[in-house]
């Protein structure tokens, strides 16, 4: 039995374990053919195992499994390649507020495989924690039940639980919160107890490196949950984002945590500090007292600072990333260039004017430019005005990077109302000769001809991302035709990603009036959004002409009666154009 347990484990064990499944496959293999043989068999299983002899049958001087998994280093590269499969497919089962994935699964099988594993496949599932719940919920449960006395916690705190809390809880390296399945009251009862015990210290994570932290508002509930993040913070902390959507109904004991902040946490390299939408009190004190003692700080996402402040960052010439949220009506102004360090910059206010007045004493060269605009409160010629004055404040050769975004005015949500660009509106944007990606998606382009079209085209000839109308909420019919679309892949060679709404209805051109420098190889994916089709034969011909690699064409349901099967002939033109690369022997999946 045991020649064959051997022998099988080194036939699986030979998989490509690039896919997590492959790993999943692997440990679940382990845990049955371990649970289907019997003790003695176990045991001699067992006095080979990988923490006792290194992988490798005394028998026959032959590895248990492939030598490379004997290799540390190895092993957690692999389980980190499991961990980030979750983030590129977040799919899973949300049970208890934690959701279960292909990746924590796999982990799971893979701690329960072997004792060499066990070690780096805690680590990696440990290493992110989604909320506290997991290991508030490894103490008896006494401890954190709604119906037992949480008051009485302290009175049964033990050596057992601080060993169990303080195993898991050394490997967390981000932590999001709070607990959305726990009180409020049981939380702090926990953590106070945990934290009360004679060989704790603060703080209870000590390798924790980044705090996301969320509160909770709610027509019917309230939680700030901030004085929680006394028993999290410490000098390894070098990234915290702070969601304080209960702002400004902190309480004293609240406040002085958030005071705390700089000094239990002088490391930070990245904060984000959020707050709701047109707040009645600017938090741009307390935020510019928190800012102002840290001295290597490289991204900052808050409020408007005050000039102090912002004078003091920029003699730092450590800032990379800002971003600044224009909360209300009410904020200090700044006047200054900003560092030449920053390669990120971004604005957003509830109104178009909010973000026109912040602008007109900046100067600054970023590399990304990104405006967040309050819709509600906004107008096309307040969008005008905004896009007017950006020549004079930003590098016309730096700014490789533009997206205007449009938001609601008093909620943190995306807008329900769109503009329609034409281009007068563009045209003080086409001075930007460097950019790579333009992305105006949000907006309307029923007022864009085929003649604007052109002249973007030859303006940003160096353009490799473009997204022009394809979330517009309303849907409106475009008015460029494929015409548009092939000036852009004429006039921009380099253009890798296309989201394009345009009229495939009419104006589509033959196999032989597609200019020959209109063929684009690099493109593998174009998003079409709610653009009407009526001829697929022509379209798919025309498309498959113009980007020969073209493997997907994405598209959206259309609501409106005028054009209801348009969605449906894209999907024709996409079966169409993978048949014809399938033909020519290349994959298309």
């Amino acid at each position: 039995m045991l020649d064959q347990y051997h022998t099988e484990e080194r036939t699986l064990s030979g998989h490509d374990t690039s896919n997590p499944n492959c790993l999943l496959a692997l440990a679940q293999y382990h845990l049955t053919r371990r649970r289907d043989v019997g003790d003695s068999t176990l045991t001699a299983l067992s006095k080979r195992s990988c923490s006792e002899s290194n992988g490798v049958d005394d028998r026959d001087g032959k590895s248990s499994f492939h030598r490379a998994l004997l290799v540390p280093e190895i092993v957690r590269l692999i389980f980190g390649f499991v961990q980030a499969w979750d983030e590129e497919n977040p799919a899973g089962e949300c049970i208890g507020f934690i959701t279960q994935t292909e990746g924590k699964r796999s982990l799971a099988y893979l701690a329960r495989t072997c004792h060499f594993f066990h070690e780096p496949a805690i680590d990696a599932l440990w290493m992110n924690l989604e909320s506290i719940d997991p290991l508030i919920k490894l103490l008896p449960r006494r401890m954190w039940e709604k119906n037992r006395y949480p008051l009485l916690v302290r009175k049964f705190m033990r050596k057992k639980h601080w060993d169990i809390f303080r195993k898991y809880a050394s490997r967390v390296k981000t932590l999001r919160g709070p607990s959305y399945g726990l009180s409020t009251a049981t939380q702090h009862t926990v953590m106070a107890a945990i934290a009360s015990y004679p060989k704790a210290t603060r703080p209870l994570f000590p390798q924790l490196t980044e705090i996301i932290w969320r509160e909770i508002r709610m027509f019917h509930r309230s939680e700030p949950c901030v004085s929680l993040l006394k028993y999290f913070m410490g000098p390894s902390v070098t990234q915290i984002t702070l969601k304080l959507h209960c702002w400004p109904y902190h309480i004293p004991s609240e406040m002085n945590v958030l005071a705390e902040m700089s000094n239990l946490c002088p490391n930070i390299v990245s904060f984000t500090a959020q707050f709701p939408p047109s707040s009645h009190n600017d938090p741009c004190e307390e935020v510019g007292e928190i800012v102002s003692n840290w001295r290597k700080l490289r991204a900052l996402h808050s409020c408007a600072l005050p000039q102090s402040v912002m004078d003091q960052l920029i003699s730092q010439n450590t800032l990379e990333s800002l971003a600044i949220e224009l909360n209300n009506s009410i904020y200090p102004p700044f006047i200054g260039r900003l560092p030449e360090s920053l390669h990120t910059f971004s604005l957003g206010g509830s109104s178009a004017m909010m973000c026109t007045r912040y602008l007109k004493n900046v100067r600054v060269s970023p590399t990304s430019l990104t405006l967040r605009i309050g819709a509600d409160d906004s107008s096309i010629e307040d969008v005008a005005d905004l896009f007017r004055i950006l020549p004079d404040h930003f590098s016309h050769t730096t700014v490789q990077t533009f997206t205007p975004e449009l938001t609601s005015s008093y909620w943190m949500s995306r807008s329900t109302d769109t503009f329609r660009l034409d281009l007068a509106v563009l045209r003080p944007i086409l001075v930007f000769t460097s950019l790579r990606t333009v992305d105006l998606s949000f907006f309307s382009t029923a007022g864009l001809d085929d003649d604007a079209c052109t002249l973007m085209a030859q303006s940003w000839s160096a353009l490799e991302s473009l997204a022009l109308g394809t979330v517009d909420i309303l849907m409106e019919r475009p008015v460029a035709t494929v015409r548009g679309l092939i000036a852009f892949l004429v006039r921009c060679p380099c253009l890798t990603n296309l989201a394009m709404v345009f009229d495939g209805t009419r104006c589509i051109p033959e196999v032989s009036d597609i200019p020959s420098g209109a063929v684009n190889t690099r493109m593998e994916r174009i998003d079409v959004a709610h653009s009407p089709l009526t001829d697929v034969n022509a379209m798919a011909t025309c498309l498959g002409t113009l980007m020969p690699c073209l493997k997907k064409v994405d598209v959206v349901q259309l609501g409106r009666e005028d054009d209801g099967e348009s969605g449906g002939r894209w999907e024709e033109v996409q079966k169409m154009l993978s048949c014809s690369l399938r033909s020519q022997g290349i994959n298309t999946d």
